[in-house]
Protein backbone atom coordinates (compact mmCIF):
# COMPACT_ATOMS: atom_id res chain seq x y z
CA UNK A 1 0.00 0.00 0.00
CA UNK A 2 2.76 2.71 0.68
CA UNK A 3 4.55 2.01 -2.34
CA UNK A 4 1.27 2.12 -4.42
CA UNK A 5 0.33 5.64 -2.62
CA UNK A 6 4.20 6.77 -3.79
CA UNK A 7 4.25 5.74 -7.28
CA UNK A 8 0.70 7.59 -7.57
CA UNK A 9 1.86 10.75 -5.75
CA UNK A 10 5.16 10.48 -7.92
CA UNK A 11 3.90 8.72 -11.33
CA UNK A 12 3.05 11.87 -13.44
CA UNK A 13 6.12 13.56 -13.03
CA UNK A 14 8.39 9.88 -13.63
CA UNK A 15 6.23 9.69 -16.74
CA UNK A 16 6.57 12.87 -18.12
CA UNK A 17 10.44 13.20 -17.40
CA UNK A 18 10.83 9.66 -18.75
CA UNK A 19 9.29 10.35 -22.18
CA UNK A 20 11.15 14.03 -22.13
CA UNK A 21 14.41 12.32 -21.65
CA UNK A 22 13.61 9.59 -24.02
CA UNK A 23 12.82 12.25 -26.98
CA UNK A 24 15.97 14.26 -26.61
CA UNK A 25 18.18 11.51 -26.16
CA UNK A 26 16.81 9.80 -29.50
CA UNK A 27 16.77 13.08 -31.01
CA UNK A 28 20.78 13.24 -29.78
CA UNK A 29 21.66 9.88 -31.46
CA UNK A 30 19.64 10.26 -34.78
CA UNK A 31 21.48 14.10 -35.04
CA UNK A 32 24.89 12.09 -35.01
CA UNK A 33 25.19 11.57 -39.01
CA UNK A 34 24.19 15.46 -39.88
CA UNK A 35 27.26 16.16 -37.49
CA UNK A 36 29.33 14.16 -38.74
CA UNK A 37 29.05 15.51 -42.03
CA UNK A 38 29.66 18.88 -40.51
CA UNK A 39 32.47 18.56 -38.63
CA UNK A 40 34.10 16.60 -41.58
CA UNK A 41 33.68 19.47 -43.72
CA UNK A 42 34.64 22.33 -41.28
CA UNK A 43 37.97 23.49 -41.10
CA UNK A 44 39.51 25.04 -38.07
CA UNK A 45 40.06 28.55 -38.01
CA UNK A 46 43.39 29.99 -37.24
CA UNK A 47 43.27 32.06 -34.14
CA UNK A 48 45.86 33.81 -32.17
CA UNK A 49 45.46 31.94 -29.14
CA UNK A 50 46.94 28.00 -29.36
CA UNK A 51 45.65 26.59 -26.13
CA UNK A 52 42.30 27.94 -27.10
CA UNK A 53 42.92 26.38 -31.07
CA UNK A 54 44.04 22.87 -29.49
CA UNK A 55 41.18 22.56 -27.08
CA UNK A 56 38.70 23.63 -29.76
CA UNK A 57 40.35 20.86 -32.47
CA UNK A 58 39.68 18.23 -29.39
CA UNK A 59 36.14 19.24 -29.06
CA UNK A 60 35.70 18.78 -32.95
CA UNK A 61 37.91 15.54 -33.11
CA UNK A 62 35.79 14.10 -30.20
CA UNK A 63 32.04 14.31 -32.23
CA UNK A 64 33.82 12.71 -35.35
CA UNK A 65 32.75 9.33 -33.86
CA UNK A 66 30.09 8.29 -32.10
CA UNK A 67 31.21 7.24 -28.88
CA UNK A 68 32.86 10.77 -28.49
CA UNK A 69 30.06 12.36 -29.71
CA UNK A 70 27.51 10.80 -27.25
CA UNK A 71 29.56 11.08 -24.25
CA UNK A 72 30.83 14.94 -25.14
CA UNK A 73 26.96 16.25 -26.35
CA UNK A 74 25.03 14.65 -23.43
CA UNK A 75 26.39 12.34 -21.11
CA UNK A 76 29.20 14.74 -20.04
CA UNK A 77 26.79 17.87 -21.01
CA UNK A 78 23.47 18.09 -20.41
CA UNK A 79 22.26 14.75 -19.22
CA UNK A 80 23.98 15.43 -15.55
CA UNK A 81 21.51 18.31 -15.18
CA UNK A 82 18.74 17.05 -16.75
CA UNK A 83 18.69 14.26 -14.01
CA UNK A 84 19.25 16.56 -10.95
CA UNK A 85 16.64 18.28 -12.22
CA UNK A 86 14.30 15.09 -12.51
CA UNK A 87 15.63 14.03 -9.17
CA UNK A 88 14.64 16.88 -7.24
CA UNK A 89 10.96 17.09 -8.62
CA UNK A 90 10.84 13.18 -7.72
CA UNK A 91 12.11 14.08 -4.00
CA UNK A 92 9.78 17.11 -3.40
CA UNK A 93 6.65 16.76 -1.45
CA UNK A 94 6.19 15.29 1.47
CA UNK A 95 4.07 11.84 1.49
CA UNK A 96 2.10 12.48 4.60
CA UNK A 97 0.62 15.47 2.94
CA UNK A 98 -2.06 15.09 0.83
CA UNK A 99 -1.71 17.29 -2.47
CA UNK A 100 0.88 19.19 -0.92
CA UNK A 101 -1.79 21.21 1.00
CA UNK A 102 -0.92 20.51 4.89
CA UNK A 103 -3.97 18.18 5.40
CA UNK A 104 -2.44 15.01 6.71
CA UNK A 105 -3.95 11.94 6.38
CA UNK A 106 -1.79 9.10 6.82
CA UNK A 107 -0.81 9.24 10.38
CA UNK A 108 -3.66 7.45 12.06
CA UNK A 109 -2.67 4.13 9.50
CA UNK A 110 -0.30 1.51 11.31
CA UNK A 111 2.81 2.63 9.82
CA UNK A 112 5.97 4.29 11.07
CA UNK A 113 6.41 7.86 9.99
CA UNK A 114 10.19 6.80 9.41
CA UNK A 115 8.53 3.70 6.95
CA UNK A 116 6.45 6.78 4.64
CA UNK A 117 9.73 8.56 4.24
CA UNK A 118 11.88 5.48 3.98
CA UNK A 119 9.25 4.51 0.96
CA UNK A 120 8.78 7.68 -0.84
CA UNK A 121 12.56 7.69 -0.93
CA UNK A 122 13.36 4.00 -2.25
CA UNK A 123 10.23 4.76 -4.73
CA UNK A 124 11.91 7.76 -6.08
CA UNK A 125 15.38 6.06 -6.65
CA UNK A 126 13.09 3.24 -8.14
CA UNK A 127 12.09 5.56 -10.75
CA UNK A 128 15.67 7.47 -10.81
CA UNK A 129 17.19 4.85 -11.69
CA UNK A 130 15.08 4.21 -14.49
CA UNK A 131 15.26 7.87 -15.74
CA UNK A 132 18.90 7.30 -16.02
CA UNK A 133 19.71 4.30 -17.64
CA UNK A 134 16.75 4.14 -20.36
CA UNK A 135 18.33 7.15 -22.39
CA UNK A 136 21.77 6.01 -21.97
CA UNK A 137 20.46 2.71 -23.31
CA UNK A 138 18.78 4.25 -25.94
CA UNK A 139 22.23 5.37 -27.60
CA UNK A 140 23.46 1.82 -27.74
CA UNK A 141 20.08 0.72 -29.01
CA UNK A 142 19.88 3.19 -31.64
CA UNK A 143 23.79 3.04 -32.75
CA UNK A 144 22.92 0.54 -35.24
CA UNK A 145 20.24 2.83 -36.82
CA UNK A 146 22.88 5.38 -37.89
CA UNK A 147 25.56 3.07 -39.13
CA UNK A 148 27.37 3.28 -35.69
CA UNK A 149 28.21 1.12 -32.64
CA UNK A 150 27.84 1.65 -28.83
CA UNK A 151 28.51 -0.60 -26.13
CA UNK A 152 25.34 -1.78 -23.71
CA UNK A 153 28.15 -1.62 -20.94
CA UNK A 154 29.53 1.58 -21.64
CA UNK A 155 25.76 2.80 -21.49
CA UNK A 156 25.03 1.42 -18.56
CA UNK A 157 28.46 2.92 -17.02
CA UNK A 158 27.41 6.66 -17.96
CA UNK A 159 23.90 5.69 -16.75
CA UNK A 160 24.36 4.55 -12.93
CA UNK A 161 26.87 7.35 -12.58
CA UNK A 162 24.38 9.62 -13.38
CA UNK A 163 22.10 8.19 -10.89
CA UNK A 164 24.63 7.83 -7.93
CA UNK A 165 25.01 11.52 -8.48
CA UNK A 166 21.67 12.17 -8.89
CA UNK A 167 20.74 10.20 -5.80
CA UNK A 168 22.53 12.87 -3.87
CA UNK A 169 19.84 15.57 -4.97
CA UNK A 170 16.71 13.35 -4.49
CA UNK A 171 18.17 12.79 -0.86
CA UNK A 172 18.52 16.12 -0.32
CA UNK A 173 14.89 17.08 -1.93
CA UNK A 174 13.05 14.35 0.51
CA UNK A 175 14.65 15.87 3.13
CA UNK A 176 13.33 19.44 2.27
CA UNK A 177 10.17 17.84 2.13
CA UNK A 178 10.25 17.34 6.00
CA UNK A 179 10.53 21.10 6.07
CA UNK A 180 8.10 22.43 4.07
CA UNK A 181 4.83 21.11 2.91
CA UNK A 182 4.81 22.12 -0.66
CA UNK A 183 6.53 20.96 -4.04
CA UNK A 184 8.13 23.92 -5.08
CA UNK A 185 10.42 25.03 -2.28
CA UNK A 186 12.01 21.87 -1.61
CA UNK A 187 12.49 21.80 -5.79
CA UNK A 188 13.88 25.10 -5.94
CA UNK A 189 16.39 24.75 -3.05
CA UNK A 190 17.46 21.33 -4.01
CA UNK A 191 18.33 22.91 -7.37
CA UNK A 192 20.16 26.24 -6.05
CA UNK A 193 22.21 23.67 -3.91
CA UNK A 194 22.94 21.59 -7.13
CA UNK A 195 23.71 25.24 -8.77
CA UNK A 196 25.67 25.91 -5.93
CA UNK A 197 28.18 23.03 -5.91
CA UNK A 198 28.63 23.17 -9.75
CA UNK A 199 29.69 26.92 -9.02
CA UNK A 200 32.14 26.16 -6.33
CA UNK A 201 33.52 22.46 -6.66
CA UNK A 202 36.12 22.53 -10.22
CA UNK A 203 34.05 20.36 -12.77
CA UNK A 204 36.92 18.32 -14.21
CA UNK A 205 37.47 17.20 -9.94
CA UNK A 206 33.54 17.44 -8.52
CA UNK A 207 30.22 15.07 -8.94
CA UNK A 208 29.17 16.41 -11.86
CA UNK A 209 32.52 15.68 -13.85
CA UNK A 210 31.61 12.47 -11.97
CA UNK A 211 28.20 11.96 -13.11
CA UNK A 212 29.48 12.32 -16.97
CA UNK A 213 31.69 9.80 -16.75
CA UNK A 214 34.70 11.41 -17.92
CA UNK A 215 37.00 8.97 -16.37
CA UNK A 216 34.96 6.07 -17.89
CA UNK A 217 35.40 7.63 -21.34
CA UNK A 218 39.15 8.86 -20.68
CA UNK A 219 40.27 5.58 -18.58
CA UNK A 220 37.48 2.91 -18.72
CA UNK A 221 37.13 3.66 -15.08
CA UNK A 222 34.33 5.27 -12.72
CA UNK A 223 35.12 7.78 -10.06
CA UNK A 224 34.18 5.50 -7.21
CA UNK A 225 35.05 8.66 -4.22
CA UNK A 226 32.62 10.88 -5.69
CA UNK A 227 30.03 8.70 -6.56
CA UNK A 228 30.58 6.80 -3.14
CA UNK A 229 30.82 9.92 -1.27
CA UNK A 230 27.39 11.10 -2.90
CA UNK A 231 25.10 7.87 -2.31
CA UNK A 232 26.46 8.08 1.61
CA UNK A 233 25.35 11.63 1.67
CA UNK A 234 21.69 10.79 0.17
CA UNK A 235 21.62 7.89 2.61
CA UNK A 236 22.06 10.30 5.35
CA UNK A 237 19.87 13.14 4.58
CA UNK A 238 16.92 10.10 4.23
CA UNK A 239 18.11 9.01 7.51
CA UNK A 240 18.00 12.61 8.48
CA UNK A 241 14.70 13.21 6.95
CA UNK A 242 12.96 10.11 8.31
CA UNK A 243 14.21 11.35 12.14
CA UNK A 244 13.09 14.64 11.65
CA UNK A 245 9.60 12.99 10.73
CA UNK A 246 9.44 10.96 13.64
CA UNK A 247 10.16 13.46 16.26
CA UNK A 248 7.62 16.00 14.87
CA UNK A 249 4.31 17.02 17.01
CA UNK A 250 1.68 16.88 14.44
Amino acid sequence: MLWHKAWVDTRWRFLLALALLLVLACGSSLTFPSVRDFVAAFEVPAVPDEEAAAAFRESIELIRTFRGYAWSQWFAQSFPALLTIMAALLGSGSPLVKGGSGALFSLALPVSRARWIGTRAGTGLAELSVLALAPSLAFAALAPVVGEQFAATEAMAYGLSAFAGASLFLGLAVFLSTLFNDVWRPLLLTCVAALAIGMIVPYDHGLFQAMGGSSYFSSGTLAWPELLVAVAAASGLVYAAAARVARRDF
